[in-house]
Order: structure tokens, then C-alpha cells, then sequence
């Protein structure tokens, strides 16, 4: 059926609410899967310094290369740049030339300023699992960085026969999660290296359902014996809660929670709580003289349980609920989402939509079975927000912060990396910086520094903070942290910058930066690249000197500013 929007698109979301605020803290770590399995995930160790002609850091395959200004490819050529630059870092990367002619370009991203091109390594025609090479090339020519993981001891496939075929293999995964349905997003056959050697297995990303609750997995299977190499949960959780409020009940009018009329109370309104409601205005579409949440950047659908067809569908654009409607939430995000990637895409002229399926960013208001939280589903590109404690969806935070993950991945074409805590890191900072731009709360308060206060910072979580990084050091108070509490360094360090030269230009920088970066990238490596990006750019020398100042003086990620000509 087609749909069509019947609502022109004009500049940008009106809102009549008068200025305030934001707020920011640690936040928890995941709970502990319900269904009892072990997420084998992948090293997170930093990465050290090498001295070489370009700045390279290296540590178990992962390089980091910000070049110099020595190699000068081909302008308007990224991929054939890219290839050559490969080639003329061989050594480094520790590629012979035979494994060079065998690398397969995946993807291209083509921005103003640079291209990003990304490469796998192929052995006997069969992708390697766990390869990534992204290679930054300038419009003129020049290679501005390179972020790579590399298996040096790759040899020929092993399984020829491939006695578990595709079919087999999902029957594999389905009984070793327990799941009752398992939705096959990609499958694949790739080769396998581990200290056996090289062989074949069968690389799948999964959603899980059971029980109604969606979770996507990230497995490999042998090829020969079926047995399960690598299991991985890669839905994306963090506790929080949100209203359709600008950003929450409690910023606008710098107001805690437990205040009068101010807490959850079982979803229940008050007179306070239906103060802080403002209207606005947003696109929607109809469909057969039905108004529906569905515009160019975001689509309320009801794809996880409970399936309480919050997302509205009525005869007139006058969708106006109170807090303990089911739809006041679906309206709340549908709003936020809109809003936020409206600035993305105008603002700061950074494209990023689902590359999993046409149209705009697909929600649930009300899913993960009701929990208590919420999540990004990278195989399908989805969101679903959770209803435990203070609905999810009510602050603007938690909007924001899943929004992020789905920017991370979408942005790096699956490639997102969660080393370090780095996407959690992102979606923090995007929050934070959301909040922080509506100017409610000020410097001097200490919800300045929180992140989800409505969600968060109450009797059902400690919430998340953006000065994190006080009187701690990367890679030392990083590197054994959860990935939560990792990814408040990366917040508040960006957040730091953020404040020295404007929301603009430090989102801009940091969005096209994680667009260089690959699943394997650890925070020194996308600060790297957020400096790469700036420079690339062109931003003035205070700027640059801003940025590195916060990632080397006040932080500690010991970046470099790329040569310029």
C-alpha cells in the first residue's frame, strides 16, 4: 500500500514552550540475560603507540593510522586511493601483496568533505570474519585516516563440503538461545580463524524472539560440525525513562523529582505534570483519512509486545494526550526523534537514515514486554522503548540516546563498535548535548551533568552523569569499566569540547569522525577521528585546538592533529 504524506515539510518542528535546561549521570550496567547465556564478546584492551611516518596506534590486529600529508591519490577516486594507500602501507598493516589483491570493498560513504571506503578480507572467495578496513580519503586525494583490523594468519578454508547448510545452521542457533522464533536478518558463510587455523562457519545476525521480548544475537556456526563458536547479545539496552516533555517533566521549570505532583505514581497525571506538557507541531501522514506517526524520519509501529496499539490512528491531526494515555508517549518520541534528526540532516548537513529498510526511523513506544528498558535492534534497524518505573519514552534522553546507537550504526553501515563503551558513550553525548541546548538547567547545577533525570536519578536508577571524567584517566579507569560506565568518559570528554566551541560544530565533527570508524574502534581511536574530521572540514585552528585540548589536557586520549596543506 502506498502511503502518501500529506503534510509539507517546512523548516524546522515548531514547539510553544519557553527556554530551560537539561540534566546527566552514570548509568547501570545491562541486567543479566534472562536466558542465562554468555555474550562472548571481543577484546577491549587500548591500544598502544607506534612510531611510524604516519601516527599509528596497534594492539591484536587493530590499527589506527592519521596520515600524513606524503601520499596523494587520485582526487575524485576514493576507492582507487583507498586500494593504493593500502598497498603503500602494507608493511604496517601487516598485509602481503597476495592478501592485498584479495581484499573486497563493502561499502562507500560519500560526504562533502571526504569518503569513507570499507574493505573485508577474502581468502578462497570467502569474506574473513572479523576484518574491517575503513580508509578516509579527501575529496583532493589525500588519505586522512584509516582505522583496520587485519588477521595476519589467515590460510585456506578448511571446510570444503560445508556438511551444515544454511538451514541446519539456523536450527543450531534457534535451539542453542532457546528462542521460539528466530528472525534470520543476514546470513552468510565466511572464513573462521582462531588458533585451529582457518575454516568455514556460517555467520549469522539473529532476532530472538521469546516470550515476546526481541534480542538480537550475532553468531557463528561451524560449517562441518554445527557447534557454536561465537555467540554475541547485541541489542543495545540502557535504563532509562522519558515524557513528552521538552525534554522531561522537570528541566523546564528546574524542578527534582519527588517533588509534589513530580514522580511516576504508576503512571498517573497530575496537575504539575500535565503543566510541563507543551504542544508542537510535526509531520505526519494519512493514510485513507487516518492520521498516523509517519514522516520522513520516524514511524511508530507496534512490533514488540505488549501490542497496546499505542501508536495513534484517528481521524483528526489534533493528537493531543494526557500522560496516562498509552498514546502520550508515542507522540513523545515520534516528536524527539523527528526533531533530533531534522538537526542532524539540516543542521549540521550529516545524512543518516536506516540503510536496513526505505523510510523513517521504525519505534515502539511500548515494548520489551513492559520492562524496565529499552533498546536498539542493529539487524533491523529498530527501537523499542520499555514502560518499567517511568515509561522510557517520556524523556527526551532515552529518545535520544537509543536514537544514537541507530546514528552509530547507520553511519558506519553496520560497523558499530561498542569497545570501551563507545556507542553507549555516543548516545550520552547526543542526549546530553539535546538537553543542554534548550539552556534549562546551567553549569553551575549539578543536573547540568545528568543524563534521563526523569527516567534516571530516582527510586528505580542512579541514571547516568557527563563529568565522568573528573579525577579519572583513559585507558586506566576505561578499560575494566562497563560498558556504561566507559562510555561516560567518551560523553563527557566530548561534552567538554562541546561547551569551548558550540553544539554545531562539536556534533557535526563527532558524527562525521564515528562515520571513519569501524566495529573494532575504541574511544582513542574515534577521538582520532573526530580530530581528523574537524580538520578535514576546515574548522579554524581555535576549534581544532579546543577539541584537542579537551581530548589531551582534560581528558587523556594523547591524540595528534593530521598535517594540513
Amino acid at each position: 500500500m502506498t502511503i502518501s504524506r500529506t503534510r509539507a515539510w517546512r523548516g524546522m518542528l515548531a514547539l510553544a514552550l519557553t527556554a530551560t535546561p537539561l540534566i546527566a549521570f552514570p548509568k547501570m550496567a545491562n541486567p543479566v540475560d534472562s536466558s542465562g547465556k554468555a555474550s562472548l564478546t571481543r577484546s577491549e584492551a587500548p591500544m598502544a603507540q607506534i612510531d611510524k611516518a604516519d601516527r599509528q596506534d596497534r594492539t591484536d590486529g587493530v590499527t589506527v593510522m592519521s596520515t600524513s600529508n606524503d601520499f596523494v591519490g587520485l582526487p575524485g577516486e576514493p576507492a582507487a586511493t583507498a586500494r593504493a594507500f593500502i598497498s603503500a602501507r602494507a608493511t604496517q598493516l601487516t598485509l602481503s601483496r597476495a592478501q592485498i589483491t584479495q581484499l573486497m570493498k563493502v561499502a562507500q560513504r560519500d560526504e562533502t568533505e571526504f569518503s569513507v571506503v570499507r574493505f573485508e578480507q577474502v581468502i578462497d572467495g570467502i569474506p574473513v570474519h572479523g576484518s574491517d578496513i575503513a580508509v578516509t580519503v579527501a575529496a583532493d586525494g589525500r588519505v586522512l585516516y584509516l582505522a583496520s583490523r587485519i588477521l595476519p594468519h589467515v590460510g585456506p578454508v578448511a571446510t570444503k563440503r560445508w556438511l551444515v547448510d544454511r538451514e541446519q545452521a539456523l536450527d543450531r542457533a534457534r535451539a542453542y538461545l532457546g528462542a521460539t522464533l528466530l528472525e534470520a536478518i543476514a546470513v552468510r558463510q565466511v572464513a573462521f580463524v582462531d588458533n585451529r587455523g582457518t575454516r568455514g562457519a556460517w555467520e549469522m545476525k539473529v532476532v530472538a524472539h521469546d516470550h515476546a521480548l526481541a534480542r538480537e544475537w550475532a553468531l557463528l556456526i561451524d560449517g562441518d560440525h554445527g557447534e557454536v563458536l561465537r555467540a554475541e547479545d547485541r541489542t543495545l539496552n540502557t535504563r532509562a525513562r522519558g515524557l513528552v516533555f521538552h525534554p522531561d517533566p522537570l528541566s523546564p521549570s528546574r524542578s527534582t523529582y519527588g517533588a509534589e505532583g513530580l514522580t511516576d505514581n504508576s503512571d498517573r497525571d497530575s496537575a504539575r505534570l500535565a503543566q510541563a506538557q507543551v504542544p508542537a507541531v510535526f509531520p505526519v501522514t494519512t493514510d485513507n483519512g487516518q492520521y498516523r506517526l509517519a514522516g520522513p524520519y520516524a514511524v511508530c509501529t507496534d512490533f514488540e509486545a505488549p501490542h497496546d496499539s499505542a501508536c495513534p490512528d484517528g481521524r483528526t491531526p489534533m493528537l493531543y494526550f494526557n500522560r496516562t494515555h498509552p498514546s502520550f508517549e508515542a507522540v513523545n518520541a515520534y516528536y524527539h526523534l523527528t526533531n533530533y534528526l531534522d538537526y542532524v540532516t539540516r543542521k549540521l548537513g550529516v545524512r543518516a537514515t536506516p540503510y536496513q529498510y526505505a523510510g523513517g526511523v521504525q519505534f515502539d513506544p511500548h515494548g520489551l514486554s513492559g520492562a524496565d528498558n529499552s533498546h536498539y535492534i542493529p539487524g533491523n534497524g529498530r527501537i523499542a522503548f520499555g514502560q518499567g518505573g517511568v515509561d522510557d519514552a517520556e524523556d527526551a534522553d532515552v529518545i535520544i540516546h537509543e536514537l544514537g546507537h541507530g546514528l552509530h550504526d547507520w553511519l558506519t553501515h553496520g560497523h558499530l563498535s561498542n569497545v570501551e563503551g563507545l556507542s553507549e558513550g555516543l548516545g550520552d553525548y547526543l542526549a546530553a548535548g539535546y538537553s543542554r541546548d534548550m539552556n534549562q538547567w546551567q553549569p553551575g547545577d549539578a543536573q547540568y551533568h545528568w543524563v534521563m533525570n526523569w527516567d534516571g536519578h530516582n527510586e528505580y536508577w542512579r541514571g547516568r552523569v557527563t563529568n565522568w571524567h573528573l579525577g579519572r584517566t583513559y585507558p586506566t579507569d576505561v578499560r575494566w569499566a562497563s560498558i556504561h560506565d566507559a562510555g561516560q568518559y567518551w560523553a563527557s570528554c566530548n561534552l567538554v569540547a562541546r561547551d569551548a566551541i558550540g553544539g554545531v560544530a562539536m556534533d557535526r565533527a563527532v558524527l562525521k569522525g564515528i562515520a571513519m570508524t569501524h566495529a573494532f574502534s575504541n574511544q582513542r581511536a574515534a577521538a582520532q577521528a573526530v580530530v581528523s574530521a574537524a580538520v578535514a572540514m576546515r574548522y579554524p585552528q581555535a576549534h581544532i585546538d579546543a577539541i584537542v585540548h579537551a581530548y589531551n589536557t582534560t581528558c587523556t586520549y594523547n591524540v595528534t592533529v593530521p598535517q594540513t596543506i
